[in-house]
């Protein structure tokens, strides 16, 4: 996905305040680069010219149907020459700004639709969320939406993992600032569909949650609405079978 939140983009002038737009074809689009960049907590721009630090930047980020951009704030934090290419890379830290109602807007139209298919029982929220496991070997994960019922990921890798079945239990976790959010359940779906333009596949998978800890569904929630963030970078850990049993709180 091409977008000057996630790869280099060049900007001609000196500013002490930048701004960037960038279009995106669906409101779930959106949200997932969204998530994907907040969650690295900064990006690296090329520009022709350097930049003072401090100067500050905003992302502006439109999506069709939507009114009002919603606006990643971000401030320059380093400035290092690019000698062979006399250009300079910018490591820009990302902020959220204080003005929510064009995001609340966002998230309304995505959680509204899903409702008004009437295809699921829980709207689930784009994401993009790099997991880990700790079991030898084991692939990387990406945890592509997550709802109140359960979460989607697909897995970097040409196959499923052998631990994963539908019926297998299984854990996710994240570290809050108020502690660690645990969403235990099963393994209800598991996938292997080809990916757009390529002869590789895209193994997925997804799992229900089980009965919630009240402070657990707090966490959740406040995920769902972007209101209650983990600090950057957003770090997400899978379990299976025992060793997710074994972990569950």
């Amino acid at each position: 996905m091409s977008s000057p939140l996630t790869q280099a983009q060049s900007v001609s002038r000196v500013n002490t305040n930048v701004r960037l737009k960038v279009a995106y074809k669906t409101p779930q689009s959106l949200v997932g680069e969204y998530t994907r960049s907040v969650g690295l907590g900064g990006v690296t721009l090329e520009t022709r010219r350097s930049l003072p630090l401090g100067t500050r930047f905003t992302f502006e980020l439109h999506a069709g149907g939507v009114p009002r951009p919603v606006e990643v704030l971000g401030e320059v934090v380093q400035v290092v020459p690019h000698e062979e290419s006399q250009r300079f890379l910018l490591t820009v830290r990302y902020g959220v700004g204080e003005d929510r109602s064009a995001l609340d807007a966002v998230l309304q139209r995505i959680y509204s639709a899903d409702e008004h298919s009437g295809l699921r029982r829980f709207p689930r929220l784009p994401l993009y969320l790099r997991a880990i496991e700790a079991a030898p070997l084991s692939p990387s994960f990406v945890v592509r939406d997550i709802s109140r019922g359960g979460v989607g990921l697909e897995v970097q890798a040409p196959s499923l993992p052998r631990q994963v079945k539908v019926g297998t239990p299984f854990l996710l976790e994240m570290d809050f600032r108020e502690g660690p959010m645990m969403l235990h359940g099963e393994v209800v779906w598991t996938s292997t569909v080809p990916r757009k333009n390529s002869g590789t596949v895209a193994p997925g998978f997804g799992a229900t949650f089980g009965r919630l800890r009240p402070d657990m569904q707090q966490r959740l929630e406040g995920l769902l609405s972007l209101a209650t963030l983990p600090p950057v970078p957003w770090k997400a850990r899978v379990s299976f079978g025992m060793e997710a049993v074994a972990r569950m709180p």
